[in-house]
């Protein structure tokens, strides 16, 4: 018996230095040095097949593995050419920003989650039923964004702005359901105005940008200081040419037009990894990650704390394959077999007609502000119509999923609903969106 314990304890000891040892190469130069070239690997291939302008960022174990600016033109006077110290518009990154600052007026004693909205705003429709925790989560009911708004939006001030949210249809009723809303986060950034007495930019630069050493990190609008200095300018695609786009466009809102560069979101990333806002904004999964973007912008920031890693990935053209470029990111720095980028040339089948009329109907993307998509067969091709106009001839790659182009990963693929009909998941831009059948 003292000799099997004596195996079993030995065995525990080889497998706890075993462990160690690994713990311990993660650390080594020799691990840093792999990662950085898999990274690398993988962002210039992005790079080479025109999919990815823009800045990588990424450490580990508290190590910085690659800091790199990757640009489809070497030309420095180039309108799509960026540096590691180019500032990008940050977009919905602003939500998780506003996330922290809810958690730790909280935390001051200052404001609470379940508080209703109408505390703050006393004659909001329904604002007895959504708290702050709703808004925060999407669960409010409040749409994705204004309707009916009669001037650009971008013109708009906070008071103006919760004037029109007031009008806004509620899409279920509070926390029944989960629909995202950048009206909700306009309500939690007034909240933030209303606890700090400052606009919810001035209130980011006070309490994080300053204290965090974020200094190139700003605000378009309604920020005493002006910090910008080097903009990354926004580029999309149109007619196969790469066009510059204006970083601010009218039909956006200015309440949360932040600017940051990839060193300072992960100086953001590096506090919020701490506890207690750790266990307040981590997911299921261990993961702080918030993306965002606009017409030719693509943002994304991800620290994993089990793995103790962050990334950063700011790309000032949108074409990068956005959803697939962050899993690939993570499995990369998890160690994990991930997809090297190539440049695609799907084929396509041919389908009977009955398998193409299951598909034909109208769909509607509630994340694209209800976008309505109508799909007909004509001359034995399944076409999409948006607003009467013809967009697009699918071809079927299988016989659920087609696409247009076939050097594009966008596609729209069919899928069984309870209804015993279809509802659709469309890849747009590197991001899958959910379609209903109506």
């Amino acid at each position: 018996m003292r000799q099997i314990l004596t195996i079993l304890l030995l065995s525990i000891l080889i497998i706890s230095c075993k462990n160690e040892d690994e713990k311990t190469e993660d650390n080594s130069p020799h691990q840093t040095e792999k990662l950085n070239k898999q990274i690398d690997e993988y962002f210039s291939a992005l790079n080479k097949i025109g999919k990815f302008n823009g800045v990588v960022f990424a450490s580990k174990n508290d190590t910085l593995i690659i800091d790199k600016a990757y640009n489809l033109n070497q030309d420095k006077s180039s309108t799509t050419y960026v540096t590691t110290e180019s500032q990008f518009d940050i977009h919905s990154v602003s939500k998780l920003m506003a996330y922290y600052l809810i958690e730790k007026f909280e935390l001051e004693g200052k404001v609470k989650k379940s508080e209703p909205i109408k505390k703050f705003i006393p004659d909001f429709p329904n604002g007895d039923k959504i708290t702050i925790q709703m808004l925060l989560n999407h669960t409010s009911g409040l749409p994705r964004s204004l309707k009916n708004v009669k001037e650009d939006e971008i013109n708009l001030s906070s008071v103006q702005i919760i004037e029109y949210a007031k009008k806004q249809k509620l899409l279920f009723e509070p926390g029944i359901e989960k629909q995202y809303s950048n009206v909700a986060y306009e309500l939690v950034y007034f909240v933030i105005q209303e606890v700090s007495n400052k606009t919810f930019a001035q209130c980011l630069a006070d309490e994080v940008f300053k204290p965090l050493g974020m200094k190139n990190s700003g605000a378009h609008f309604n920020l005493k200081e002006n910090n910008l200095k080097k903009l990354a300018k926004n580029h999309e695609k149109d007619d196969g040419q790469i066009m510059q786009v204006d970083n601010i466009l009218p039909d956006e809102l200015k309440t949360a037009r932040i600017f940051s560069t990839a060193k300072d979101l992960n100086e953001f990333l590096n506090h919020i990894k701490i506890e207690p806002f750790a266990s307040l904004l981590q997911n299921e999964f261990s993961v702080i990650e918030k993306s965002g973007g606009s017409d030719g912008i693509r943002v994304e920031i991800y620290t994993n704390l089990e793995y103790n890693y962050n990334f950063i990935f700011l790309a000032n053209y949108e074409e990068v394959p956005f959803q697939k470029t962050v899993q690939d990111f993570a499995k990369i720095l998890e160690n994990k077999p991930y997809d090297f980028p190539k440049e695609l040339n799907r084929k396509s089948i041919k389908l009977s007609a009955d398998i193409l009329k299951r598909y034909v109907g109208t769909y509607s993307f509630a994340d694209m502000g209800n976008l309505k998509l109508t799909f007909k067969i004509e001359n034995e091709n399944l076409l999409v119509y948006q607003d009467g106009e013809q967009i697009a001839t699918l071809k079927a790659e299988s016989e659920n999923t087609f696409f247009d182009d076939p050097k594009e990963p966008e596609s729209f693929e069919f899928v069984d609903n309870e209804n015993g009909s279809f509802n659709i998941q469309m890849g747009w831009k590197g991001v899958k969106l959910k379609g209903i059948k109506k």
